[in-house]
């Protein structure tokens, strides 16, 4: 299982839709970024904080150049972990930053799923929750999580960030990252919809999820240009 580097400690696995995923914990990140690079800068900023939902921005500078992460946690979607949402968004920042950069591109970060007991399968911790924020995540840059009202088909249920997504509205978190990323990009009311255009939309809140997270990964790339 030490794939891309990663060791087997360094790596867990979580049943997704009846599928078992193994997501990298960002401990094996940072090993293998250090183990690469002789000088290693990861600086972290904090981009909200209202007590119920954080957003951390992480800037990750490597032999390769610069990758920019954000993470994001809230009281809903970490309940689990709701004493230490900062730390958590932090940490997220940090694993997005460290997986732009390279390394375990193709992973999803263990912390980005830590919402999902083990062995507990998505469809099943959602089957009677209504729609709950939470930070999307991905493409080298970003995605995701949905879910569903009690007794709606199984195709609408969540899944994790950028590890799968059902086909339901945006989450708030989505929506509130796209309009906070929006303004560090830069993007003026014309390219916004302009943007929403290409999605036959016209308001972040009528996205997808799956779409959501594919705008919050090209804007992070904006932002990060």
């Amino acid at each position: 299982m030490g794939t891309n580097g990663f060791r087997e400690d360094e790596l867990v696995t979580r049943e997704v839709d009846g599928e078992t995923r193994v997501f990298p914990v960002v401990g094996g990140r940072l090993r293998l970024a250090h183990e690469e690079n002789q000088t290693l800068d990861l600086q972290t900023e904090m981009v909200n904080w209202d007590g119920q939902y954080a957003i951390f921005k992480c800037c990750a500078v490597t032999s390769k150049g610069q990758f920019v992460g954000y993470g994001t946690a809230n009281s809903q979607r970490d309940a689990r972990l709701a004493e230490s949402l900062v730390e958590l968004a932090e940490t997220r920042s940090v694993a997005r930053a460290l997986r732009f950069a390279g390394y375990g591109l193709e992973f999803c970060s263990a912390e980005e799923v830590a919402h999902i007991p083990e062995g507990d399968p998505e469809p099943q911790r959602n089957a009677d929750k209504q729609p709950a924020p939470a930070f999307p995540e991905d493409n080298g840059n970003g995605k995701r999580e949905a879910k569903a009202p009690s007794g709606a088909p199984a195709e609408t249920k969540s899944k994790p960030q950028h590890c799968g997504i059902g086909n339901a509205r945006a989450t708030g978190a989505q929506v509130r990252a796209l309009f906070a990323l929006s303004r560090k990009a830069n993007y003026q009311g014309a390219d916004i919809g302009e943007m929403l255009a290409r999605f036959n939309v016209s308001r972040f809140e009528d996205l997808s999820r799956e779409s959501a997270s594919q705008l919050i990964g090209h804007l992070q790339t904006q932002v990060a240009a």
